[in-house]
């Protein structure tokens, strides 16, 4: 399939073939953002920490399992004492989305955690900081 046989998902922008479009909410979205969708990420989700944390001695053990998005955002954070939710994304190159569904990984571990400020704004900071 060429380049110029492909669509705009229209929720995300993502180019996709029209063949991955899938119907949701009335519209045609990519089967990203459809999943998204169904399935959004949880952060709070005292279940979901019971089990993440079960299966891990230590923090060190926990850390030497990330990958990926969740390993990023993780240093990133890590280096910077903290990190703007809403900058998040620009800084790691990702939809918000996958940024959340990362945070809500590393929540569920007692890695990261979110802290608001004054105004509103969240920040993402380590779990263990006052």
């Amino acid at each position: 399939m060429s380049a110029a046989d492909r669509v705009d998902c229209p929720a995300c922008g993502a180019r996709v073939s029209p063949e991955d479009l899938m119907p949701h909410g009335g519209r045609l979205v990519c089967d990203d953002c459809a999943m998204n969708a169904l399935s959004p990420a949880q952060p709070c989700d005292p279940w979901a920490v019971k089990m993440a944390t079960g299966s891990f001695a230590t923090t060190a053990d926990a850390v030497a399992t990330l990958q990926g998005l969740e390993k990023a955002l993780y240093e990133q954070v890590r280096e910077r004492g903290s990190v703007p939710a809403d900058a998040a994304p620009k800084l790691l190159g990702v939809p918000p989305a996958e940024v959340r569904r990362a945070f809500s990984v590393l929540r569920h571990m007692e890695l990261l955690r979110g802290r608001k400020n004054p105004d509103g704004s969240v920040d993402l900071v380590a779990f263990d900081t006052p």
